[in-house]
């Protein structure tokens, strides 16, 4: 639900034409998704790019972490801890099973402020482990804890299993009371390790607009309407530049870190792998809540720091309703493009059976009909399908080997009279799929797979072996 009233642009002291050419410069980047501007508490801009849209949660990645962090500081205001607290403390019957002692050093702060120790990422030593308590616990230190900033999603599970331990909740469980509801936000997943608590630095799924009234309730210091959501006290500190992190190698990944929120060049932000962002800028009374799927985080932030900041006025500024409606169409016709190629001819449909392979498909049936075509896999949980439309997007619902379903949109081409390409976009994250059929007479490898993760390095094309019936 949109909580926010709309006002145009000069209204709240933008112009709409500084604004059409920060969205062209946005739209140049591969890819955004959605993007929410506030600004006095207002939209004055919004956008979701086809095949993306506004009512699909969206996985935040580590921006789950400044979700996290609110729920310590509740707890703290509660009186169920104090981020001073040894992280022993609340798992004393793991005590014997800690091989380093500075691990008994370790507080929440230390947690919060990725100062834990650790030189790495502690999730290598809990992936795969059913107990993720004991296996962070008993993991070895590198320094000591509170010195030296590493970033650390295994710190922000402990956070959350803090939150399981004290309040017998998970941290969605625990926010939805005293966060969620009262913003209006019915959240999607919040994925879980083996014993099923929260994992705390990543798997929350929220919509855009959820995502910006979380920003702009830290933007009002915790305060919704007549009420104190959030400590102010604790969120002036969780804002705050509290760990060095100047050893980084991006500008704004460089000026400081607070309680799981980062210290930008201007204002704060939580974010998340790819760009999921919640910009928190104080000083210019903006917001911007942000999905995408990138692979340099920076060149958004860029783009906002050249394009919006220099424009923003005190005041608001004569309409210009010329100008407003080129940024309305602009943005209304802003979309990923659907597979472009030659037009479409019926055809038969050709069925493969797979040799083992680590996408755990036995057999694909790839049919035809006037304006799509459709991918029919056959795994171990049964049939699924997806749907490509030629020169549009066509809407399923897939899960193949992953742990739940996924929206996903598809759009498909013949490069030439031989090579079918299907690409899908997952419409609740960052990945998307390119698949590549060889119908040549004779083809021995007809079907290639390339899945595409933008915050790491794509997988090269998986050739599947497979037969065509």
């Amino acid at each position: 639900m949109n909580a926010f009233l709309k006002a145009t642009p000069e209204s709240v002291g933008i112009s709409s034409r500084s604004l059409l050419k920060m969205m062209k410069d946005l739209g140049r980047l591969e890819y955004l998704n959605s993007i929410i501007l506030l600004r006095h508490g207002r939209v004055c801009l919004e956008c979701w790019l086809e095949p993306y849209r506004r009512e699909v949660p969206h996985q935040l990645f580590s921006l789950s972490k400044s979700f996290t962090s609110c729920a310590i500081g509740l707890a703290q205001a509660e009186g169920r801890l104090r981020i001073t607290d040894k992280l022993i403390s609340f798992f004393p019957e793991y005590e014997e099973r800690i091989t380093d002692p500075r691990m008994k050093k370790v507080t929440l702060e230390d947690l919060l402020t990725m100062r834990s120790g650790h030189k790495v990422c502690a999730t290598r030593y809990m992936t795969g482990r059913s107990d993720c308590v004991g296996a962070f616990l008993s993991s070895p230190l590198d320094t000591e804890p509170g010195t030296c900033f590493a970033y650390n999603s295994g710190a922000s599970y402990m956070l959350s299993a803090v939150i399981r331990r004290v309040t017998g909740e998970n941290v969605r469980e625990y926010l939805m009371p005293r966060l969620f509801e009262p913003l209006q936000i019915s959240p999607g997943i919040w994925e879980c390790c083996p014993a099923g608590i929260n994992l705390g630095g990543l798997g929350l799924f929220l919509t855009t607009d959820d995502l910006a009234k979380f920003a702009q309730l830290i933007l009002q210091h915790g305060r919704w309407g007549s009420r104190q959501l959030l400590p102010a006290d604790y969120l002036k500190d969780a804002l705050m530049k509290q760990a060095d992190n100047s050893m980084n190698e991006n500008p704004d990944w460089k000026t400081g870190y607070g309680y799981h929120f980062w210290v930008s060049r201007h204002g704060c932000r939580g974010d998340g792998a790819s760009g999921q962002l919640a910009v928190i800028l104080e000083k210019y009374d903006v917001c911007i809540a942000v999905t995408a799927c990138l692979t340099r985080m920076q060149d958004l932030l860029d783009i906002f720091w050249e394009d919006l900041l220099p424009e923003l006025k005190d005041a608001s500024l004569p309409e210009d309703p010329a100008a407003h409606r080129e940024l309305l169409d602009h943005v209304g016709s802003m979309k990923i493009p659907a597979v472009s190629g030659l037009a479409a001819e019926p055809r038969p449909a050709v069925c493969f059976h797979f040799q083992d392979n680590s996408a755990g498909i036995r057999q694909c049936e790839i049919s035809f009909g006037q304006d799509h075509c459709a991918m029919t896999f056959l795994t171990s949980r049964g049939y699924e399908q997806l749907r490509a439309g030629f020169g549009h997007f066509e809407y399923s619902v897939l899960q193949l080997t992953d742990t739940m379903p996924h929206p996903v949109a598809a759009s498909a081409a013949w490069l030439d009279p031989y090579t079918l390409e299907i690409r899908s976009f997952i419409c609740d994250g960052i990945y998307r799929d390119v698949w590549t059929v060889d119908f040549s007479p004779g083809n021995r490898e007809p079907l290639k797979n390339q899945m595409i993760c933008t915050c790491f390095r794509p997988e090269k094309p998986r050739l599947l072996l497979a037969e065509r019936q």
